[in-house]
């Protein structure tokens, strides 16, 4: 048994002596586990002293208003962030106390492009960044726009950055992404990024557990007899066994390719549960590892240093020993975190070690501030903590960065022990939110094979057709469909119907879409997919109806409106068709079917000069396009 099994599971023993026979048949002596939210107010009609403080910490801030109280950022003096990729400027905006982005374009000096957008929310505490997000009649999306606070200055998003990167206002705002910047929200059944309801900034019950069981308890005056020592009507981190409680603070503080377990989604965890029994994350190991970390790899950080390994039972190491996370992180004074290195490496020992004090303490040299290799423009404290001068970096073939970053492993960093088909999920993830290089796909087909050696092609066919998806082998994707019975799941159900699609068959698809809207009738994406089936299939009606529920539950979505502009071409409604095909382009002036059908109705109605920019703008999207190209011929 290593050091740091022996920490848990004493801790472990320890707090089964103290929960006796409380133990529900969960295995978890707490109560609270399927209890209900209840939100901050509750707690703070008791906990007055605690929520005051919370409030004004980096978590209580975290998710906010868009007002210019709540704002760190310079809204009077802010410059024009330009981006190469996309030739297209963004600049943010206050009026009032409204907050908005502005996305435009220039040719010769003149604005050929202006779309401006409402900041519904800001998220970060502004201690490292701001950044902004849409609400569209429910639907979530990240906005092209973040103040880095570190360097006062307005740049892309994380992420935005780079060809075919910058989403524009179209980045979904998912469960994953939510539930770690924010309270738990009331997510909209069969949504990809809609919710019913948003809180304002993580609060108590992200760490202590849902409250109401909890709020009950006091409301009747049934009190915690002292002799338990804890309240199991409520999870008191402090209290929890070591893996327990940094499962609370892994859940966020653990970046990377997140793979929901069987059954569960990412808003299904409670403190007082293993993480492990809701999630794996997956994140890769390079060569130089050391210096190649992400902005929230603290967890993952701190798990690989001595200290966190070899700390003694009694006093076991854990992100609350150095965080209170009632208060903010400004307030508190750098000999705090030197007294929780003195409890282990006496003074007396350090300063033989140092031939002159440090004034920054410990951690100036033991947790060194450096760059996140996903977030620009900001530092972080490294958690690996470490000796200076024992530093040990792998041998590279030379000091190149491609040599630091060449790819080692895939690490799972919750459960020790992930199957086969957990370990593609995590390849799959990693490829699709991460990066494009095919070996991750490669790597994914070889532990899909060896999960299927192991159970069967129906256990492990939602993961191998998403891998074909994301190849776009819609061949082997499909063959693989014929193979096994309708999908239970709504985005199984969508790739197969999606690939019919791409292989001319939509009559084939219309099933699987079908069977995609149904379980997931929220989800816009799939809907607009089954409105072009049924365009395949000359249901236009049907088309029609989908695309205009569509367009009334987000009025941004341009590429339903391009698509219901066509299916007004089709039906002969020619000015509803201009009409939703300039929208479209107000929207997204670079959206090619949009172009392309607003281009054939000029032509096809004689109005070869309105028609010419559209077509030499097609030709600039797409060169190698031979219909584009005899389209400008025929004008000319």
């Amino acid at each position: 048994m290593t050091r740091f099994a022996e920490l848990i599971a004493a801790v472990i023993l320890t707090a089964m002596l103290l929960g006796g026979c409380q133990v529900a048949e969960s295995g978890s002596p707490y109560r609270n586990l399927d209890a209900e939210y209840v939100g901050m107010e509750a707690c703070a009609s008791c906990h007055a002293d605690k929520a005051a403080t919370y409030e004004q910490s980096q978590m209580g801030r975290s998710w906010e208003p868009a007002t210019r109280a709540n704002s760190a950022a310079d809204f009077d003096n802010a410059l024009p962030v330009y981006d190469p990729h996309l030739d297209l400027y963004y600049q943010a905006l206050a009026r009032g106390d409204s907050l908005f982005i502005i996305e435009y374009r220039l040719a010769d000096g003149d604005t050929i492009h202006r779309r401006i957008e409402r900041v519904d929310y800001i998220v970060g505490s502004g201690h490292h960044t701001n950044s902004h997000i849409m609400d569209v009649g429910g639907y979530l999306y990240q906005m092209p726009l973040t103040w880095y606070v570190q360097e006062s200055r307005w740049d892309l998003a994380p992420g935005f950055k780079g060809p075919r990167n910058n989403m524009r206002f179209d980045r979904p705002i998912r469960t994953k992404c939510i539930t770690c910047h924010n309270g738990m929200p009331e997510i909209v059944k069969g949504s990809y990024n809609k919710y019913d309801a948003v809180p304002h900034g993580i609060n108590c019950e992200r760490c202590h557990g849902p409250g109401s069981v909890h709020v009950d308890a006091m409301r009747s005056g049934r009190v915690v007899d002292v002799s338990e020592e804890i309240d199991y009507t409520i999870v008191n981190p402090a209290k929890l066994p070591v893996e327990l409680q940094f499962s609370i603070c892994q859940g966020c503080h653990v970046q990377g390719a997140a793979v929901p377990k069987k059954g569960m989604t990412f808003a299904d965890f409670r403190p007082g549960m293993p993480l492990a029994s809701v999630e794996n994350v997956f994140w890769p190991r390079f060569a130089d590892s050391l210096h190649q970390f992400v902005m929230a790899s603290h967890g993952d950080r701190l798990t690989q240093s001595v200290c966190f390994r070899e700390s003694p039972p009694e006093q076991p190491l854990t992100c609350i020993t150095c965080h209170d996370p009632h208060v903010p992180i400004e307030t508190f004074d750098k000999g705090r975190y030197d007294v929780a290195c003195q409890s282990c490496h006496a003074p007396a020992e350090v300063a033989e070690r140092h031939l002159e004090p440090v004034e920054d303490g410990c951690v100036s040299c033991h947790m060194p501030v450096s760059g996140a290799a996903d977030i620009p423009h900001v530092t972080i404290t490294d958690h690996f903590i470490r000796r200076p001068d024992s530093v040990i970096t792998s041998v590279l073939a030379d000091g190149s960065e491609r040599a630091r970053t060449r790819f080692v492993r895939m690490a799972s960093l919750i459960d020790p022990d992930p199957s086969p088909k957990e370990i593609a999920q995590g390849y799959l993830t990693y490829f699709e939110e991460v990066t494009n290089h095919p070996g991750f796909l490669d790597s994914a087909a070889v532990y899909l094979r060896a999960a299927e050696e192991r159970t069967s092609l129906e256990a492990v066919a939602a993961p191998l057709i998403r891998m074909h998806y994301l190849a776009r082998d819609y061949q082997a994707l499909l063959l693989t469909a014929r193979n096994i019975a309708m999908p239970k799941d709504a985005w199984t159900a969508f790739r197969i119907g999606d690939a019919y699609l791409e292989m001319a068959s939509g009559a084939a698809g219309l099933p699987y879409l079908e069977r995609a809207h149904a379980l997931a009738p929220a989800t816009l994406q799939f809907s607009r997919r089954l409105a072009s089936a049924y365009v395949v299939v000359g249901r236009l009606a049907e088309a029609l109806a989908v695309l205009t529920a569509v367009l009334e539950a987000n009025d941004r979505y341009a590429d339903a409106y391009s698509d219901r502009g066509y299916v007004h071409l089709a039906l002969e409604d020619f000015i509803q068709a201009e009409a939703d095909l300039h929208v479209a382009l107000a929207l997204n002036p670079d959206l090619e079917a949009a172009l392309a059908n607003l281009a054939s109705l000029y032509f096809n109605t004689n109005r070869h000069e309105e028609a010419r920019p559209l077509v030499q703008r097609l030709i600039a999207l797409n060169p190698t396009n031979l219909q584009y190209r005899r389209l400008l011929a025929n004008l000319r």
